[in-house]
C-alpha cells in the first residue's frame, strides 16, 4: 500500500510538472500583475541572480525574462520592465542563448500540446506573440532576430482546439498560429522599402540643373 501511494504521488508530482511546464506563472496570472509587481519580480529575480555563481546567474534572468514575455501587453508594459533584464543578460554575454532557449520551449511546448493544460498553451503562445511583436522592427537579412523569427515560423505550430478556446473564453481574443503570425512578419519585412538613405549618394553627387 505504501508503495502504491509512493508511485501515485510521484505521477502526480510528474503531471504537474509537465502541466505547468518550466513557468513561474501562466499568462492568466501574469495578466492581473501590474507594473509594481512585475517591477518587483524583475528586482527579486535580479538579486537572486546576483547571489548565484557562473551560469547559475543565468537561471533567475530567464525565469523572469520568461513572465515578462508571457504576460499580456495590452497596457504595453515590456518596454517599461524589460531593460534591467536585457542589460543583466547582455553583462553575461546570455541575451541571446538565452531568448532562443526560452523560444525553444514555447515550440516545443506547442508541438506536444498533450502533456500540458490549455492556459499553458496560451502562456506559451502569448509568449511568442510578444517577443516576436518587440523584435520584429530589428530584423534584418541575416541577423539572431530574423533567425528567431524563421524558427518559429518553420515550427508550422498547430494550436489546439483547447488553447483556441482558452484565451476566447478568457481575454475574448482570437489567437493565429505563430508561425502564422511569424510568417506575416517575414513578409512584410522583406517587402520593406529601401531606406531613404540608401539613396543619399546618388542625390548628393548629382549635378544642378544650370550646371554650377
Amino acid at each position: 500500500m505504501k508503495k502504491a501511494n509512493f508511485l501515485l504521488t510521484m505521477l502526480s508530482l510528474v503531471f504537474c510538472a509537465q502541466a505547468q511546464a518550466g513557468l513561474l506563472f501562466n499568462y492568466s496570472q501574469l495578466t492581473v500583475k501590474d507594473l509594481d509587481q512585475m517591477n518587483k519580480l524583475v528586482e527579486e529575480k535580479i538579486k537572486e541572480s546576483r547571489k548565484e555563481a557562473g551560469v547559475g546567474k543565468v537561471v533567475p534572468l530567464k525565469e523572469a525574462l520568461q513572465s515578462v514575455y508571457a504576460r499580456p501587453n495590452d497596457d504595453e508594459m515590456i518596454e517599461k520592465i524589460v531593460a534591467p533584464l536585457r542589460a543583466k543578460l547582455d553583462e553575461l554575454d546570455a541575451w541571446e542563448k538565452t531568448v532562443s532557449q526560452l523560444t525553444d520551449e514555447a515550440i516545443n511546448a506547442l508541438k506536444n500540446p498533450k502533456a500540458f493544460k490549455p492556459v499553458v498553451q496560451v502562456t506559451y503562445v502569448v509568449f511568442l506573440e510578444n517577443l516576436m511583436a518587440e523584435i520584429k522592427p530589428y530584423i534584418t537579412a541575416q541577423g539572431f532576430e530574423r533567425k528567431t523569427v524563421e524558427r518559429i515560423r518553420d515550427a508550422k505550430i498547430e494550436l489546439t482546439r483547447e488553447a483556441v478556446n482558452e484565451r476566447k473564453l478568457r481575454m475574448m481574443k482570437s489567437t493565429a498560429s505563430p508561425s502564422e503570425v511569424a510568417a506575416k512578419i517575414l513578409t512584410q519585412a522583406d517587402e520593406k522599402p529601401a531606406a531613404p538613405q540608401e539613396n543619399a549618394e546618388e542625390i548628393t553627387t548629382e549635378k544642378p540643373a544650370n550646371g554650377q
